[in-house]
């Protein structure tokens, strides 16, 4: 008897290796933002049912590529969070501090038959630090 992998396990690793690609062709933040010294997520999410993913934090500095979408925490889902125009707003905001809720809109796997949206709501607070004007 021949043992193959599991369908999920090729396209969890497909879809890693395109977020890997993907980050690595994205510019410097410093060219993207230069007037940006560090810019910092705070990732919160609802609605996971019994087992909701851990709030997430991350700091970007200016030598980090500028690359602001972050993959659904659920393993079998094959969703994404994007944030690019989150960081765009947080820049333009005087305060450079923003918060604001998505959904995700991906699917999960829960059995080869059927694929339900995932739904994860994802919270976040957005935090820039910018240099002054000169």
């Amino acid at each position: 008897m021949r043992l193959g992998r599991a369908r999920g396990t090729a396209t969890r690793q497909t879809r890693y290796s395109q977020l890997h690609r993907d980050r690595e062709a994205a510019p410097k933040l410093r060219t993207m933002f230069p007037v940006i010294e560090q810019l910092r997520f705070e990732l919160s999410f609802e609605g996971g049912g019994a087992a909701t993913p851990v709030p997430q934090s991350h700091v970007l500095h200016p030598p980090a590529r500028a690359y602001f979408s972050f993959p659904c925490p659920y393993s079998d889902c094959d969703g994404r969070f994007e944030l690019t125009a989150a960081v765009h707003a947080v820049v333009e905001d005087p305060s450079h501090r923003i918060e604001g809720v998505l959904e995700c809109a991906g699917s999960r796997v829960s059995d080869f038959r059927s694929k339900p949206l995932c739904q994860l709501r994802l919270c976040f607070t957005l935090t820039a630090v910018c240099s002054p004007p000169h």
